[in-house]
């Protein structure tokens, strides 16, 4: 069965989903309450311009509206956009692959997006088919490898859990803000602090009980 054909949580997942809830109970909720807080902490303190010129911009895909870039993924493609034309020896990355409704990928859109926007094409390099964050990055890896320097950019509130999983991988990317500055929208913050402590739990269960298979997927 290849990587797109197998569930997007799985087994693993279910496990790993049901062991982060354990923990928030046994914790009363201050395990995903402090990733929460990490969350904003990163969300606030990511600067909009990377300390030194990358090599690659990475920028991450959003889920696609009528088969067109959504309003964040418009905020990733124009910091990346940016980015670019501040720094024109660097080539711009773009992950993201298909929704099953979708006719193209997330990358392809961003691609799209990018050259009528007067960019370059030969400038932009796809990964068209991951999922989910956590593939995003495994497959970026996978065709470039750990070296060179990198600028990840990304929605805010997505900085952190994006970064901990790029650093799960041996990446070191340099965080980038999409939006100039921090928006408050309370549920999708508190969505987003519960998938980062999910995140964590999994790996440290997966450390713990030497679980090749998860470890394999997140590392």
């Amino acid at each position: 069965m290849s990587v797109r054909d197998e569930p997007i949580i799985g087994r693993d997942g279910a496990i790993t989903l049901a062991a982060s809830l354990v923990a928030a109970m046994l914790t009363a909720g201050i395990a995903p309450a402090l990733a929460t807080f990490a969350v904003v902490r990163r969300a606030w303190g990511t600067p909009l311009e990377p300390p030194r010129p990358p090599e690659r911009i990475l920028v991450l895909g959003h889920r696609l509206e009528a088969g067109a870039p959504s309003a964040d993924f418009v905020q990733r493609l124009s910091r990346g956009l940016a980015l670019a034309r501040r720094h024109p020896a660097s080539r711009l990355v773009l992950l993201g692959g298909r929704g099953a409704t979708e006719r193209i990928s997330e990358a392809e859109a961003g691609r799209d997006w990018l050259v009528a926007h007067g960019l370059d094409p030969a400038r932009i390099t796809l990964e068209t088919e991951s999922r989910h964050t956590l593939e995003n990055l495994h497959n970026h890896r996978s065709l470039h490898g750990i070296n060179g320097v990198e600028a990840l950019v990304t929605s805010r509130f997505h900085l952190h859990r994006a970064v901990l999983m790029a650093e799960g991988l041996g990446l070191s990317p340099m965080p980038v803000a999409a939006e100039d500055r921090p928006r408050i929208e309370p549920l999708r913050l508190l969505g987003e602090g519960f998938r980062v402590h999910w995140y964590v739990t999994g790996r440290l269960l997966s450390q713990a009980l030497r679980r090749r298979a998860w470890l394999a997927r997140i590392s």
